[in-house]
């Protein structure tokens, strides 16, 4: 994609009002950047990249929303990422994606990437998921079990959460222990939190 003199299209829908406003405030200010309003309305053109949440972004791809059309790059900038979604979101359509404990430098390169027609994930979650690549990953229902078991749910309440057999979270645990390469159920916790492979809410 070819910018010559013309400024790159970005507009920001993202749920969390204050990353929203600071998004604002540091893209308002770059030149080579034209912020477009949160509403399309009134827009002839659309933007080149729009920066979105992990939750609207993954809605987004899976609906085929008209603001997801070929022509704009998704970029999600999300607090904590988990490996499963990561992977399921870059194949489906999300080009990028930030921590939002990000600088100013790296949301600039990944607006440039993405706008170029290239992808773009942030080094630490990068390294995740270069790390994830060298053990077995987790399926969905391990991921499930994964997350009530890191918020210290006993096998009981995490089978009746999930609305499956007792046996049958003995079994996910077992997996899970096993893929992680964790000798307790603690130290799975411990491993997880550290791989961002649980999202905790608040």
């Amino acid at each position: 994609m070819d910018f010559g003199l013309d400024p790159i299209r970005v507009r920001v829908r993202h749920s969390e009002p204050l990353l929203s406003i600071g998004l604002h405030a540091v893209l308002q200010t770059i030149r080579a950047i034209q912020l477009m309003d949160e509403d399309p309305a009134g827009h002839e053109e659309a933007p080149h990249v729009l920066i979105t949440d992990w939750s609207t972004g993954l809605q987004l791809v899976e609906s085929g929303d008209p603001a997801t059309a070929v022509s704009i790059r998704l970029l999600v900038i999300s607090s904590q990422v988990r490996e499963q979604p990561v992977r399921a979101a870059l194949r489906q359509g999300v080009h990028g994606l930030l921590l939002s404990a990000c600088s100013t430098r790296e949301l600039l390169s990944a607006i440039f990437a993405l706008a170029s027609g290239r992808s773009y994930v942030c080094a630490e979650v990068a390294q995740r998921m270069a790390t994830s690549y060298s053990r077995e990953p987790l399926t969905a229902r391990e991921e499930d079990v994964l997350a009530l078991l890191c918020r210290g749910q006993c096998n009981k309440s995490i089978a009746f959460r999930l609305g499956i057999a007792p046996g049958t979270v003995k079994c996910h645990v077992k997996a899970i222990l096993g893929k992680l390469a964790a000798s307790s159920r603690t130290e799975a916790a411990i491993i997880a939190t550290e791989l961002g492979m649980v999202e905790f809410a608040a």
